[in-house]
């Protein structure tokens, strides 16, 4: 008897080794395989612009799976036609799109593509008698090899909004609850932020816009919080203010300082745009009597018959991909021009027919644009600017606030750069929290907490954000040819400078790099990586010149007796 049930335990005993067995490699394949921290569950993006909207595809998908929720101060279909900006997306904002083949399909389908450059360009001629000629290649200054991710898009910005809509929508309709959910709330305006439960959670207050008699407000908790709410954004002025609660508990005014706006002035800030609706393929008379019949493709800069400082203009048309789209016509000029003077249509349009000559606008455009555009106030170029901090976390690391996009940076877009460096911020949280080289992706320690995250994300990527300002000022600040004394003598010094240091470049075969806008091109170059080089270059430059400059002193001035 006792043999028959020394017999029964051994088979069991069999058996359990069996399954243990069996299921050991799919605990072992569980365990490598890489699983969302635990804080990663709720978070709240300020902000639905495609920054915004970027940063929730993001965190909502793997390895993240966080419930993202965002609000957007804009209502449903406010397009403003007065701010049409257009973006190039180029290499390094692709660097994010490409990870989500939804977002890179629609880029492709609607965004204008262009090859190793910005596009052709054609600059139509003020005098109706003189002929006009055929579109040019706008290169970047460098080397095809050496541009990574030739293909660049020219896509508008309301458009790129509207994709990364739908690609939200998609995956909300096909979430099959392996992914994290976005709720996108437009019409909500942030009004204010605090910690909750003892420091680990966040309150967010944000106020209804859509109807201005019931602005009700609503709450939101979350441990993580990003802002991505622009150049004046309410985030970074919350995170800037002093408070005298205890910073054990509010630790979000821990240190206000690192939040506060550093500006510089570049010859591009301030300039004012708005912008006129021009329609699909219209034609512009040439010289023989025939017309040129524009294309959505490419960029036309209309020049003016006025030379006047404060009447020049000249019309500059971006690629569309739509052919039958009305074409968004920038005007941009300084804030005491005479365009900004006029404020009935019918001025307006008289003062624009004898502006262009060439142009037939009383076919082109109605009476009802010319009093849009003429009350319009547009918008201005932002300074040179951005803040040192870029998170903040509570003590123990199980909370936190991250900023992205504008909040943190802003610039005049005279270095095509915005989109593409708002998405290199969302790039580069996502590669700190789940614990990536930040500029190689290469996998490293993962993060204990959010806060450690956060603190590799700001440590890492704030010197980039630095680096962009830098260049922002110096890039190329002059491309709008302003006709004030100062913006003509300006741009005469900053072409002999791009100039001298691309001979130079070429002299020494490569070894000498060109002007830092040039180096910028480079997919491959970081932007600090940039600013080192043409920094390096011009102390270079700098010792040559006062080496020169004392061998000629000393020549002449310490002759021997």
């Amino acid at each position: 008897m006792k043999s028959i049930s020394l017999l029964v335990l051994l088979i069991q005993g069999l058996f359990v080794v069996k399954a243990l067995s069996s299921t050991s490699p799919t605990t072992s394949v569980s365990a490598t395989t890489t699983k969302p921290p635990t804080y990663k569950k709720k978070c709240i993006v300020i902000g639905g612009g495609p920054v915004g909207l970027a940063t929730a595809i993001t965190l909502a998908n793997e390895p993240h799976c966080m419930d993202v929720t965002i609000f957007e101060q804009a209502t449903p279909s406010t397009y403003d036609p007065t701010k049409a900006y257009l973006y190039m997306v180029n290499g390094r904002g692709q660097t994010w799109t490409q990870r989500f083949p939804q977002v890179q399909d629609l880029l492709i389908e609607r965004g204008s593509a262009v090859s190793g450059g910005m596009g052709n360009l054609c600059i139509v001629p003020a005098d109706p008698n003189e002929p006009i000629p055929e579109p040019k290649a706008i290169t970047q200054g460098m080397d095809s090899e050496k541009v990574v991710n030739k293909e660049s898009y020219w896509i508008p910005r309301h458009t790129m909004t509207e994709l990364l809509e739908e690609v939200i929508q998609q995956q909300k309709e096909s979430n099959s609850g392996e992914c994290g959910t976005i709720d996108l709330r437009l019409g909500m305006r942030f009004v204010s932020m605090e910690t909750v439960d003892r420091g680990n959670m966040l309150k967010v207050t944000v106020q209804n816009t859509k109807d201005p008699e019931n602005r009700f407000e609503e709450t939101a908790i979350a441990p993580f919080v990003v802002g991505a709410d622009g150049a004046k954004s309410q985030v970074r002025e919350c995170l800037a203010d002093d408070v005298t609660k205890p910073l054990k508990v509010n630790w979000l005014h821990n240190k206000p300082k690192k939040f506060r706006v550093k500006k510089w002035t570049s010859p591009a800030s301030d300039l004012r745009m708005k912008v006129l609706q021009f329609p699909p393929g219209f034609k512009i008379p040439n010289a023989d009597g025939t017309y040129l019949q524009t294309q959505s493709e490419t960029v036309y800069a209309i020049r003016s018959v006025n030379k006047g400082p404060r009447n020049y203009v000249s019309l500059g048309l971006l690629p569309m991909k739509d052919p039958n789209g009305i074409r968004p016509t920038n005007v941009i000029t300084r804030p005491n021009h005479d365009v900004w003077k006029v404020k009935r249509g019918d001025e307006i349009r008289e003062w624009f027919v004898a502006a262009f000559p060439r142009l037939d606008l009383d076919e082109m455009i109605d009476d009802n644009e010319w009093e849009r555009f003429a009350r319009a106030q547009g918008t201005s170029f932002p300074k040179c600017q951005y803040c040192p901090g870029l998170e903040v976390s509570s003590p123990d690391g199980s909370a936190g606030v991250a900023l992205v996009g504008d909040a943190c940076h802003a610039f005049p877009p005279d270095i095509g750069q915005g989109i593409n460096m708002g998405l290199q911020d969302v790039e580069a949280l996502d590669r700190a929290l789940v614990g990536r080289d930040l500029t190689t992706n290469e996998q490293s320690q993962t993060p204990a907490t959010l806060g450690a995250a956060l603190k590799t994300y700001e440590k890492v990527h704030a010197p980039e954000v630095a680096s962009i300002i830098r260049l922002a000022r110096f890039g190329s600040p002059y491309q709008y040819r302003q006709p004030l004394y100062k913006d003509r003598i300006g741009r005469f010094l900053w072409t002999m400078n791009v100039a001298f240091r691309l001979l130079l470049n070429k002299l020494s075969f490569g070894i000498i790099p060109p002007a830092a806008i040039m180096m910028a091109q480079n997919n491959n170059l970081t932007f600090r990586q940039v600013m080192r080089r043409a920094d390096l270059e011009t102390a270079g430059l700098t010792a040559c010149f006062l080496a020169i400059a004392w061998k000629i002193f000393d020549r002449f001035f310490f002759k021997p007796a």
